[in-house]
């Protein structure tokens, strides 16, 4: 990277971005060209003053906006990497799909939606008896998640990206059937519950899976509880046919994918081209061949 020092990581004070970001309104493209690559190689300590700035001069706020949304995204490309990085099988849910969500909301205070999951969790275990059984441990999650705290698929504003960012959802209650899934996932799994996610085409569904108790659990429809007929129905009725690869379990990399496809999908309708180039990166740095439907 290119900038004062020949660093992406430069020490400039703060003068020396406001310099910088005055500089911006200069009328030939080049310079500002130079100028964004600088702000960008400084990164996050220009964020603020970007953002003072962009309040301040919103005649050029488009040139504000897409410098403060590569530092973002640079910086969010880098953790996926190294969440990416992991085995299958240490890959973090939760990491990711808050990681997801900073993208929106960038000032999002991560902590304060892990301790209300937290919450939830020992507001489920202290309803569940010590010798609770799986169907038992299930409805009784099901009945706190969908009764009591109202979580509910979104059928009346289905493609609202607020359905797809894990923050919202939380605060909303409502959203699509594989945000509403990772809340019951990352719920469950405070419980130590044998859950996990099956990403089928068209429909995204949780399984518990124990020796004594098999079921799946449709999150965006109240947590009704299927068999694996109903899913096969399902996806015959929906011309996906039958295949077992539908009903097996979703890897982490996997949910992240497709929960980033489909925030694609509705930018891609808003057309917006730096959200679209963002997530497009982001999916190729999971590396994840997933050919499972949306949603």
């Amino acid at each position: 990277m290119g900038g004062l020092s020949g660093s992406p990581t430069m020490l400039v004070n703060e003068s020396q971005i406001r310099a910088l970001i005055r500089l911006l309104a200069d009328e030939d493209e080049k310079i500002v060209r130079t100028i964004s690559g600088k702000l960008i190689d400084i990164g996050p300590s220009a964020v603020p003053l970007l953002q003072e700035a962009e309040i301040e001069q919103p005649e050029m706020a488009d040139r504000f906006v897409s410098i403060l949304e590569e530092i973002r995204g640079g910086d969010l490309e880098d953790e996926l990497t190294q969440l990416a990085a992991r085995p299958d099988g240490s890959m973090d849910l939760e990491q990711g799909a808050f990681l997801i969500a900073r993208y929106a909301y960038p000032t999002l205070t991560v902590s304060s939606y892990a301790r209300q999951l937290d919450e939830m969790a020992q507001e489920v275990q202290d309803r569940i008896g010590p010798r609770a059984s799986g169907e038992e441990t299930i409805k009784t999650l099901n009945r706190y998640l969908f009764t009591e705290q109202g979580f509910k698929g979104n059928t009346k504003n289905y493609y609202e990206l607020e359905n797809s960012y894990l923050n919202c959802v939380i605060d909303r209650r409502t959203g699509i059937p594989i945000s509403l899934s990772t809340v019951y996932l990352l719920v469950g799994k405070r419980l130590g519950l044998p859950l996990y996610g099956i990403g089928m085409p068209g429909h995204f569904l949780v399984k518990y899976e124990s020796d004594r108790y098999k079921v799946f659990v449709d999150c965006f429809n109240g947590g009704a509880l299927l068999t694996e007929k109903n899913c096969q129905r399902f996806l015959t009725e929906a011309g996906y046919g039958v295949d077992e690869k539908y009903l097996q379990q979703s890897p982490v990399r996997a949910i992240l994918s497709r929960m980033i496809k489909n925030l694609l999908a509705i930018y891609s309708k808003l057309d917006d081209p730096l959200k679209k180039a963002r997530l497009t990166k982001f999916i190729e740095i999971l590396g994840c061949d997933n050919r499972e439907g949306g949603l």
